[in-house]
């Protein structure tokens, strides 16, 4: 098989790059390592929802007010947002001792939104648009090859493993660039070094979901905003849809993931589940389901260098180093390679626009 471009990585930056390509008539095929979409970016639906609506084991978060690329591209989807939760008051709990305070400042989310339907909304529009003939899933590339006109990928999925393509796209973390794809030529050494200390974000995160069939802390008076220097979850915020139910809290694990992994998810969630019960009440203790994705266990968001998470928002970027690799036949267009907003939706968008600028005015 034949095309244009190439996309390698399925998750939003991938997405939107086929989009792009698909509303510019450029041809053009994606590979996508998971036999999902979405990459970072993951819901599930709870069976007898009201909603329809997807709890998002990813991002949540979405700030259309000063993010210009998310705003635009959910207005041509049709898609809509709803604010964050905030009213009344939160919870903070020390770390010993069986106090809980119950505080009434303002909450660090204002100004925050959620995509109605959650952000697995967004995949599944992006999705729609794509032709599915375009699209590969459970088809990891293992190796690119340059060659004088073009480029050959070595593929696990036999359907996708002699797609020869003019250009390349690669929308993975660096880690994984490094780690899980060779090139030949090489990219060189300053590069994959480079790529290997760009953290991946996220990566390292474990996220609890708890569905009730009730939003009993709003009828407390609380907004679901809790925070907890005692754990597991460390953060923990609403995570109800726009409308109707199952309602629900989402939180943090604050335990690194070698503690997680020594511990077990059933051990886990049954510590997870004593501390709702502690912070919110007893209504807490029984929740229709409660569940984690822990990331660092992912092999198509983790490597082994992300088991000690930054400790801060890492400063992202494309490298100068990775501007001419293979001659302008290979682009990097994770949200990791964005100058702003790097990490969230919007800098894999911008990572993205910045990619096709090149490919789409500056044609090879």
């Amino acid at each position: 098989m034949e095309t244009e471009i190439l996309i390698i990585g399925g998750g939003v930056s991938g997405l939107y790059a086929a989009y792009c390509l698909e509303q510019a008539g450029i041809d053009y095929q994606l590979c996508e390592s998971r036999d999902r979409l979405g990459g970072r970016i993951y819901g599930e639906r709870y069976p007898d929802s009201d909603s329809g609506s997807y709890f998002d084991y990813g991002p949540s978060w979405v700030w259309p007010d000063f993010q210009p690329q998310i705003a635009q591209l959910l207005t041509e989807l049709g898609l809509t947002t709803f604010e964050q939760y905030l009213d009344g008051d939160m919870l903070f709990e020390e770390a010993v001792g069986n106090e809980v305070k119950r505080l009434s400042d303002s909450s660090a989310m204002q100004g925050s939104y959620r995509i109605t339907g959650g952000t697995q909304a967004l995949i599944n529009a992006l999705a729609s648009c794509i032709p599915m003939q375009r699209i590969h899933l459970s088809s990891p590339v293992t190796h690119l090859i340059q060659q004088e006109n073009s480029i050959t990928i070595r593929c696990a999925n036999e359907q996708a493993a002699t797609i020869k393509s003019q250009r390349c796209i690669i929308s993975m973390p660096p880690r994984l660039i490094a780690r899980t794809l060779s090139f030949t030529p090489p990219l060189s050494d300053k590069l994959t070094d480079q790529f290997i200390r760009t953290a991946t974000w996220m990566a390292g995160h474990a996220k609890v979901i708890a569905l009730y069939e009730s939003p009993f802390w709003r009828h407390d008076g609380l907004s679901g905003d809790g925070f907890s220097h005692r754990g597991p979850l460390t953060e923990i915020h609403d995570a109800s849809p726009a409308v109707d139910g199952p309602y629900a809290l989402f939180g943090f694990v604050g335990y690194p993931p070698k503690a997680r992994k020594m511990m077990g998810e059933e051990e886990l969630l049954d510590a997870v589940q004593q501390q709702l019960e502690r912070m919110y009440g007893p209504e807490a203790a029984t929740p229709l389901k409660l569940s984690v994705k822990d990331w660092s266990t992912d092999p198509y968001t983790a490597t082994n260098d992300d088991l000690l998470p930054p400790l801060r928002h890492p400063e992202y970027g494309l490298p100068n180093m990775a501007v001419d690799q293979w001659s302008n036949k290979v682009y990097f267009a994770g949200t990791e390679m964005a100058d702003q907003h790097g990490g969230y939706i919007e800098g894999a968008f911008i990572a993205v626009n910045t990619v096709l600028e090149k490919i789409l005015y500056d044609p090879a």
